[in-house]
């Protein structure tokens, strides 16, 4: 009997989503799924939710909750992160923050100063969870789903002393969504992909079952299509990526709102409005004044765009307990993409950096596939995040403050000292409780 542990299990989705994995493997169904959040009132829902699930698939699998990280740790054999300190707030801080000094952020999340806090926070958060996880069940596997992933999963190959996989749909999802996009079925579409989380490159792109390539007639149907030549609303944007396809020679994976994180040249900002674009910041702001109108906390809810015409596609399923049974039972699996140690896979950019590559599970690790080197220009850009990614990591594992104004400056959005210095002062300001390193 094997015990998967949940952080940040209050989301009754997420949790919800790697309990249907569970229910339905033969691996784990007489095992415990042990699920932690620090709000009560959340995490019941969550557990409700799935003792409704476990009860009418009748499986084996037992479900209990806590409050507390250290108990969720104990006897772990796997630990699933999706946590973060007051998510949406904290998001908003880190897009208006910059503005106020000129730099202007469409998301804000994983790249550009947004995404450079966000991870010095997700770290310091991180250093406790690793710290306890070698003190409680150092041979545990952490599957990190817990954004910025470049970011953590620097922290975690350099510093954290456990072994851990950091997983996104990024690539696997938005190939469901553009195989539907252009008349086909999620799944339709098989692609080999290179570069940094939320900035992969396609390389190669075959139809199911066919050994020839389909790259330039899967580039000449998304030249023509409606859905790369046009925003809608509720719909992911692709105009801009279709711009820089055109520049660099190479797809850009992942939609307009990933790509534009990690871009110097995205549109002016008085140009967002006419062509469809505005700041996430808006939505954020919207989501929480429903929620106080309300007067509890919930999930971030959107309109149901038309694409996945059916999210409960087995296409678009998670794939944690996959892995979990594979490192387990030395199955062979494929990933199409998982972030991971580069180690040659891009023969172009560094080896011992993070990567999201195709991947095999055997051996009892993941391994990352030979995918070829980037053109040139996509490596460049990768290059410059890559570098910030480790200074990020180094400036918060060391509580230094210069190493975290090298990395600001070196950001794409980050115009002159002056405005990287009062960007990063103000946010240390501003997040000090949760930096405390950078106070000693």
């Amino acid at each position: 009997m094997y015990k998967i542990a949940m952080i940040g299990a209050g989301s009754p989705g997420f949790s919800y989503a790697i309990a249907e994995g569970l229910v339905d493997s033969e691996v784990f169904s007489d095992s415990t799924f042990v699920l932690m959040d620090i709000d009560k009132k959340r995490l019941d829902a969550s557990e409700e939710k799935i003792q409704r699930l476990i009860k009418a698939k009748k499986s084996g699998l037992k479900v209990i909750s806590t409050t507390s990280r250290k108990k969720v740790l104990e006897g772990a054999d796997f630990i699933v992160t999706s946590c973060e300190i007051n998510r949406v707030p904290f998001w908003i801080q880190d897009i208006e923050i910059p503005e106020k000094y000129g730099v202007y952020q469409l998301v804000g999340e994983n790249g550009g100063p947004g995404g450079q806090i966000h991870a010095l926070r997700n770290i310091t958060l991180f250093m406790d969870i690793c710290r306890d996880i070698r003190e409680i069940c150092p041979g545990a596997w952490l599957m990190n789903f817990t954004n910025p992933m470049s970011f953590l999963c620097t922290y975690f190959q350099q510093y954290s002393g456990v072994k851990a996989i950091g997983f996104c749909h990024q690539v696997h999802g938005s190939f469901g969504v553009i195989a539907e996009m252009l008349g086909m079925q999620p799944g339709d579409l098989q692609v080999i992909t290179g570069g940094v989380n939320h900035f992969n490159w396609l390389l190669d792109i075959r139809k199911k079952n066919s050994r020839e390539s389909f790259l330039e007639e899967f580039l000449r149907q998304i030249r023509k299509s409606i859905y790369w030549k046009k925003n809608f609303k509720n719909i992911p944007h692709q105009k801009f990526t279709l711009q820089v396809l055109e520049v660099f020679g190479t797809y850009p994976v992942g939609y307009d709102d990933h790509i534009v994180e990690y871009l110097p040249f995205f549109y002016e900002k008085e140009e967002w409005q006419k062509m469809g674009y505005n700041s996430v910041k808006y939505h954020l702001k919207a989501f929480l004044k429903s929620q106080e109108n309300k007067g509890i906390r919930g999930e971030l809810k959107i309109e149901k765009p038309p694409f996945p015409r059916d999210l409960t596609h087995r296409y678009y399923k998670e794939s944690p307990v996959e892995v979990m049974e594979s490192l387990l039972t030395n199955r062979l699996l494929y990933l199409d993409a998982v972030n991971t140690l580069n180690n040659g896979s891009i023969p172009n950019l560094p080896a011992d950096a993070i990567v999201d590559i195709p991947a095999v599970v055997v051996g009892g690790r993941v391994r990352g596939i030979y995918v070829g080197a980037l053109p040139e220009g996509c490596a460049e850009l990768c290059r410059r995040q890559i570098t910030i990614h480790r200074l990020v990591v180094e400036a918060a594992v060391k509580g230094d403050r210069n190493l975290a104004l090298q990395a600001m400056c070196l950001d794409p959005y980050i115009k002159s000292i002056t405005q990287a210095k009062n960007i990063l002062n103000e946010y240390l300001k501003i997040y000090r409780k949760y930096l405390p390193q950078f106070f000693k």
